[in-house]
């Protein structure tokens, strides 16, 4: 609207320039209606084409300078001493002014219009006076500073809004940008909140399965069971149904568990004195059952021997990593081979996990290590798992200071690489000895007459525990809280084994054994848990108790810290 009211105007005053100059008027129509008008057409039309705004600007200063030139010519070519007409060719002047803030031309630059302007204005009608007959008159040297006065007014109240509309424009400009960063990141994070809703959702959905397949096997089989008309072989075959089924909802209630405490930031790092080589070894006895079910070939290989294998890590931790691996190898492997391994570099040591499974699209390669990010994938095979091993897995390398990556091909298999930093191994201390799983003691010990004390709130647990020893014990006694098993052990002092839950009511199974320690440091206390986290096993330790085993708690292992204990005896 500003650009086609300024070509009105300017358009209109040239029809008083037949009246100002009569025997120029040729010459001024040549520039008001030749040049200037047709150029100001050009840009408003060019004002409608996108590219084009980016150079608008710069055309539009170019016409207001071509006015202002056209302007003074006509001053230059008037009548000498014709101060009338130098006042209406001042007006034409202020419309440039005017024009210049219409059409928005920055500050500085609407700065130099309008005082060269003027300046040039100036010169011209001093070089016209400087033509006349005799010095100029009282009058015109008034309407002359009329024409100053006015015209400097105007520049000052131009510059002054230009300054005023840039400076708002500018903040206009910023808050737009700042509006649009904001909505961009409400975009952005109604999206993720969007994705991570639905990949709870799938998450959950996958939960529940994952729960209720176990859960249907465990009470199904155990239901089975009571039918008295089941032969020996079937009630085997049964029992270890329900004990797959159990040691699956363990894996994901460990997995759980672990991501609880990934997210929440309480994951610690233990390190300590770990042989490597026994690790994978734990890990190969741990899983070739599952490998074997499937007709694959599990391998492993050590690139180091004996002490040198030995590290200062997180061991626990390796294990776990290495575990979910390889169990991800077994799962998406329906033939081949599976081969894990190390090499040494020189600052580092580089696992490695190897199939010949279905492989990874790439694309995938970065969401694997996504929570949930199982449950968003249509697995036709429907494979069994959480979706949380690989991010549980990260996370631990990442905790140890290493870096997780995978190389993969679809329908050519996967290998997976992690690497963990070498450290020097410590001189070695004395230490509580860890019981694996994997190493199962001989079924039958020559320990008898212990007397034990179990100290757990759980009634089904303290009467599993109670049939589990009574082979081995003369005498079982029992407590329902700390408190009471710190005064059971006051009062017998001869007690061999102290089993202690570790969330009892009241005094808890880190308190007790600091108050029976007080008295007592010879019995054999020994934490339980349900928890079974990273750093429980070192917080029992720190709290006076000899060992640590984690529910549920499997009657090799319990026969292991036995034989440890008291086998000698």
């Amino acid at each position: 609207m500003g650009l086609i009211f300024g070509m009105v105007i300017y358009g209109a005053f040239g029809l008083l320039d037949y009246y100002a100059m009569p025997s120029n008027y040729n010459i001024a129509w040549i520039i008001r209606y030749a040049f200037i008008f047709p150029m100001l057409i050009v840009t408003f039309l060019l004002s409608y084409y996108k590219p084009f705004y980016r150079y608008s600007k710069a055309v539009l200063f170019l016409l207001l300078t071509s006015g202002q030139l056209g302007i003074l010519i006509m001053v230059a070519l008037s009548k000498p001493g014709d101060m009338a007409n130098n006042t209406y060719y001042a007006g034409l002047i202020l419309i440039m002014l005017w024009a210049s803030y219409i059409y928005r031309i920055n500050f500085y630059t609407t700065i130099y219009i309008a005082f060269s302007t003027i300046v040039l204005y100036n010169l011209t009608v001093f070089f016209k006076l400087e033509q006349s007959d005799g010095l100029p008159g009282l009058s015109e040297i008034y309407m002359l500073i009329n024409n100053n006065f006015f015209l400097i007014s105007a520049a000052v109240l131009v510059v002054i809004g230009a300054y005023q509309f840039e400076r708002n424009s500018g903040k206009i400009k910023k808050a737009n940008q700042e509006l649009i960063r904001e909505k961009t990141q409400l975009r952005l994070a109604k999206e993720k909140a969007e994705e991570s809703d639905r990949l709870k959702s799938a998450f959950l959905a996958n939960m529940s399965h994952e729960i209720r397949t176990p859960m249907n096997g465990i009470l199904g089989f155990a239901d089975l069971l009571k039918k008295p008309t089941l032969t020996g072989e079937e009630q085997q075959n049964y029992i270890r149904i329900i004990e797959k089924s159990g040691a699956r909802m363990l894996n994901l209630i460990n997995d759980i568990i672990s991501i609880s405490k990934i997210e929440s930031g309480i994951m610690d790092i233990y390190l300590s004195e770990t042989n490597i080589n026994h690790q994978m070894q734990f890990v190969y006895d741990s899983l070739i059952l599952d490998a074997r079910q499937k007709k694959l070939n599990l391998s492993f290989a050590c690139a180091l021997s004996g002490k040198e294998a030995i590290i200062q890590t997180d061991g626990e931790k390796l294990y776990g990593i290495l575990s979910n691996l390889v169990k991800n190898a077994i799962k998406y492997t329906d033939t081949g081979t599976i081969e894990f391994g190390y090499i040494e570099k020189a600052d580092e040591f580089e696992f490695y996990v190897k199939d010949t499974g279905i492989g990874i699209p790439k694309e995938r390669h970065e969401a694997v290590f996504e929570r949930f990010i199982q449950a968003d994938i249509g697995d036709k095979m429907a494979r069994q798992g959480a979706g949380l091993g690989l991010t549980i897995s990260k996370a631990h390398v990442e905790m140890l200071g290493g870096r997780i990556w995978l190389v993969s091909e679809e329908s050519k298999g996967s290998t997976f690489f992690f690497t963990i930093p070498i450290h020097k191994k410590a001189e070695r201390k004395p230490n509580a000895s860890v019981v694996s799983g994997n190493k199962v003691p001989p079924l039958s010990l020559n320990i008898s007459g212990l007397k034990v004390l179990i100290a757990e709130d759980d009634e089904t647990s303290e009467r599993l525990m109670s049939v589990k020893l009574k082979k081995y014990s003369r005498e079982i006694l029992k407590a329902a809280t700390g408190l009471e098993a710190v005064e059971i052990c006051r009062m017998n002092t001869d007690i061999d084994l102290v089993l202690m839950d570790i969330q009892m009511p009241g005094m808890n199974g880190y308190q007790a054994p600091r108050e029976i320690r007080k008295f007592n440091e010879k019995v054999i206390i020994i934490a339980q848990t349900a928890f079974a986290l990273a750093g429980d096993r070192e917080k029992a330790l720190k709290a006076g108790c000899d060992n640590y085993i984690s529910k549920p708690i499997r009657h090799d292992q319990l026969l292991s810290l036995l034989q440890l204990y008291f086998a000698n005896e």
